[in-house]
């Protein structure tokens, strides 16, 4: 590891953070600006937290249209296992809702 501002300048980079809160972060780190530093971190940890649960989402309801996919364009005669051999029983409850925002505490 090098400099701590440089490795935060390419942390940020590196997730795809905007150029104005990177060069934020590395001069309140520079600067000895600790608070600021993590608040600027912590913010951006929480957008990248924010695209993850809509990435998990998108990747829930593919799930379920595969598994209506495979029940349902098939031929009647074969609806009664799918068209992967995969019963047609639907599940017993929705899986549960991903976090929102701000319930997944960084750990400190």
């Amino acid at each position: 590891m090098g400099d701590i501002s440089e490795d935060l300048e390419r942390c940020l980079c590196d997730c795809a953070c905007d150029a104005q809160a990177t060069a934020r972060a590395k001069t309140s780190c520079s600067e000895g600006r600790v608070r600021e530093t993590k608040r600027i971190l912590l913010g951006e940890r929480q957008r990248l937290l924010a695209e993850l649960h809509a990435s998990q989402r998108g990747i829930d309801t593919i799930d379920h249209i595969l598994y209506r996919v495979s029940c349902e364009c098939v031929p009647a005669s074969q609806r009664s296992t799918g068209a992967a051999g995969v019963p047609c029983v639907a599940p017993a409850e929705p899986p549960a809702p991903a976090p929102q925002d701000g319930e997944v505490s960084p750990r400190g």
